[in-house]
């Protein structure tokens, strides 16, 4: 049955998968006494599946075309399309917005953005648990599409890796092309990666029951985590102190580098935390950010213990942004955020974002070393035009092409802002609404609008176009506009 199940389509399997999830907010419903809602989801489970088979045997035997993009279409019409399934249940049991409000919900969450819309004391702990487990299930898939869809395609950040995948042994190279079918290579990648993420989120969720002692917040905290789905959870905000922080910020880790959890491309069988470019920039970014705000925080502190928090404070929270997640420590003093200074270094965090194959959003780390390597070449260069340059011509010729696809892919993300950010200001928000509104989204980093009940009733007050670019803009942040710019422009895959 698994050797059939593999072989559909992924616009039915995935899809499968996730219907078959609502089971969790639907016996979660039964069991809190809350049948209504265990209905409702109940019936959004036997809708759903009902009409993926019908669709299944209506496609049985039909032959379709194997383009090497019709599995970037597919995942289009799934972060766009399927939403408006789950979107249902939810608009009937929140009971309250409209049901572009609903869409709008699930869109963020599928994404892993994050981005607040309903008020949390409209949330029940049944659509909480639906919503971190759908955004735990998102998180995986991302990570597994990043491995079996874009790899393949040299798109993603991956096209800055061809040197290192000439390195790959014969056994590897074998792993990565068994399996014809697209939706074979997706189940291969996800059961070699369902383990590690499994594993993490698990201890994860140990350790901050240890810590916390909430069973509740330490499994939904850690599934969001490692999804970077930095959400906040009611009732539950500040569990586990910095203890707690800590293991979340080991968890975080993992958003940095591919490498830490794979080593595929690595140049030797070694691996060494200094060695690796992601990492280095990271700790170097994350030192940076959090100089800054201790800076800005240290006149509001008094005392040796006042400012260690003040230390770490700052340095998870760079961390966090930096992956994307978008949590905020306990340990930082109330109204730093909102200072100038701190609100641009965190905005410039997330818009550089994670490690390439993770499930962090934004530029990527590996393009930001790539530049910055590029432009102090060009820097010496200039200094020294006559310097005899070392190396093979090989080497460096694959340099500036991995440069070249690096600027082009910071040029077209600064073009999405600010078409993005243009489209909203002709919708009635103002500009400095509209470009929050979009660093947030492209880099699917929900938690960069200001926290509390304001940010949801700013969304929730937006125009449905509003909403609908929104939904586009995270699609866009999550798939990255070099992969859809690949749907027009198929030389790009050469």
């Amino acid at each position: 049955m698994w050797t059939r199940f593999q072989k559909l389509p992924l616009a039915i399997s995935i899809p499968t998968l996730f219907i078959a999830m609502l089971m969790i907010p639907s016996l979660h419903g039964f069991i809190s006494g809350d049948s209504h809602k265990g209905r409702i989801f109940f019936y959004a489970v036997l809708l759903g599946l009902f009409g993926l088979t019908f669709l299944r045997f209506s496609l049985q035997g039909t032959v379709f075309p194997s383009h090497r993009h019709a599995q970037l279409w597919s995942l289009i019409a799934f972060f766009l399309g399927f939403p408006i399934l789950l979107a249902v249940p939810l608009y009937e049991v929140i009971g309250t917005g409209q049901f572009i409000d609903a869409y709008l919900e699930v869109v963020s969450t599928v994404t892993t953005t994050g981005l607040p819309i309903f008020k949390q004391s409209s949330l029940s702990e049944t659509l909480v648990i639906w919503r971190v487990s759908l955004g735990w299930a998102s998180g995986f898939l991302i990570w597994v599409v990043a491995w079996s869809i874009f790899a393949p395609l040299n798109l993603g950040g991956f096209e800055h890796l061809g040197a290192r995948r000439q390195t790959v042994n014969q056994s590897q190279s074998a792993r990565q092309t068994v399996g014809r079918l697209p939706a074979e290579k997706f189940w291969r990648e996800a059961l070699r990666l369902g383990p590690i993420y499994l594993w993490i989120t698990l201890a994860s969720a140990l350790s901050l029951l240890l810590i916390s002692g909430d069973p509740s917040y330490a499994i939904l905290r850690a599934m969001a985590t490692i999804a970077t789905f930095g959400i906040e959870i009611p009732e539950h905000s500040g569990a586990g102190g910095i203890l707690g922080e800590a293991t979340l910020a080991v968890v975080m880790l993992f958003a940095l580098s591919r490498s830490t959890f794979s080593t595929v491309f690595a140049r030797a069988r070694k691996w060494r935390a200094s060695e690796d470019p992601e990492l280095r920039v990271a700790a170097g970014l994350v030192l940076v950010a959090t100089l800054v705000v201790i800076g800005q925080g240290a006149h509001s502190v008094a005392g040796l213990g006042a400012r260690l928090e003040l230390m770490w404070g700052a340095f998870f929270t760079s961390l966090s942004f930096l992956t994307t997640t978008g949590l905020t420590s306990d340990s930082l003093p109330s109204g730093i955020l909102n200072f100038d200074p701190v609100e641009i270094i965190l905005i410039a965090l997330a818009m550089i974002g994670g490690g390439v194959a993770t499930t962090a959003g934004g530029i990527k780390l590996l393009r930001v070393f790539i530049l910055a390597g590029h432009s102090r070449a060009e820097v010496n260069r200039l200094i020294a035009p006559s310097q005899v340059i070392s190396g093979q011509l090989e080497s460096r010729s694959q340099d500036h092409h991995s440069a070249m696809l690096a600027c082009v892919f910071l040029v077209l993300f600064i073009l999405v802002l600010g078409a993005i950010t243009l489209a909203l200001t002709v919708t009635g928000s103002s500009v400095k609404e509209a470009l929050h509104l979009t660093l947030a989204t492209v880099t699917n980093t929900g938690p960069l609008l200001p926290s509390g009940d304001g940010a949801q009733t700013q969304v929730m007050a937006l125009p449905t176009q509003a909403k609908l670019i929104l939904a586009t803009a995270m699609v866009l942040g999550r798939l990255e506009v070099l992969a859809l710019l690949a749907l027009f422009n198929p030389d790009i895959y050469r």
